[in-house]
């Protein structure tokens, strides 16, 4: 059975949850999710975990994204992106180039956004989106995120190109939006690719068309971003009995979470560090009291 990460270049128009179920047909795989959504809108980078892979999910979630989008400015939806309503416009005559390349200034480091009302994200166990189909709108708390490079790299008015490196958490949408507002416009995603998840690159991605070649990262190489401890022996036997293992390591935070591999080399669990100890929050492979 396939155990492991897929980097596939999602197409735009269809969900990540159908490229998931297309690729558990083609590949004929028990079990499979992805690492993190992509609107049917936008297109790229979409981690696709088969398998035992798919319990990697929470330690993936953490990594940082790079996007291309396309903005259209003069023009608002209500779903901050082309396949919404039109339902205000505005002038981009005085927009110029150097003028989107000062504003992107206020948009770099830790800043704080407001999510979409068109987002999964739920309020009292409620999809935002459900709301906002039936015309509603409900007051959504701020998250601060962090915008590690942002850049101009096409200007041809009405549309300006992006290129974004930002943290987990960022809704594109709605910073395209707050920018074309700091220009004295709006603007809406006319297109968007993400181009990277943490190690994955589009550069490296496979389509439907090359699946069955693809090339299938193991769950070791998938969580190459975690740090790595080799347990002896016995503390791999006092770790599978559930106990905690002492590690006295400066700067680690708590929560962090590390690959724990036996003495040849192998990934058989998942750490988590709190206080200075480290505790198995996931088994990967067979039961460890039957291994």
């Amino acid at each position: 059975m396939i155990s492991g990460a897929i980097n596939f270049n999602k197409p735009e128009g269809i969900s990540s949850h159908t490229a998931v179920q297309r690729i558990k047909s083609v590949l004929k795989l028990g079990k499979a999710g992805h690492a993190g959504t992509l609107d049917p809108l936008a297109e790229g980078v979409l981690v696709v975990l088969c398998g035992n892979a798919t319990k990697l999910t929470p330690y993936l979630a953490t990594l940082d994204k790079r996007y291309t989008a396309v903005v259209k400015l003069g023009e608002h939806t209500e779903t901050l992106d082309r396949e919404g309503k039109i339902i205000r416009t505005a002038p981009v005559s005085g927009i110029t180039a150097e003028g989107v390349v000062e504003a992107l200034k206020a948009f770099t480091g830790v800043i704080s956004q407001t999510p979409p009302m068109y987002s999964a994200l739920k309020v009292n166990g409620t999809p935002l989106y459900k709301l906002a189909r039936k015309g509603l709108e409900v007051e959504r708390k701020q998250r601060t995120i962090t915008i590690f490079a942002i850049s101009l790299t096409a200007f041809d008015l009405p549309y300006i190109t992006l290129s974004l490196h930002c943290s987990k958490g960022t809704y594109v949408r709605s910073l395209c939006s707050d920018l074309a507002g700091s220009l004295g416009s709006c603007g809406y995603v006319h297109a968007l690719k993400r181009t990277g998840v943490g190690n994955f690159s589009i550069t490296g991605s496979c389509g439907f068309d090359t699946l069955e070649s693809a090339r299938v990262l193991s769950m070791d190489e998938t969580l190459c971003h975690l740090g790595e401890r080799t347990l002896t022996p016995d503390e791999q036997r006092k770790i599978l009995n559930g106990s905690t293992l002492d590690d006295y390591a400066p700067g680690r935070e708590n929560g962090s979470a590390m690959r724990l591999k036996d003495i040849r080399g192998k990934l058989f669990a998942i750490g988590t560090y709190a206080d200075n100890k480290i505790k198995v929050t996931a088994f990967l492979g067979k039961s460890p009291r039957n291994s």
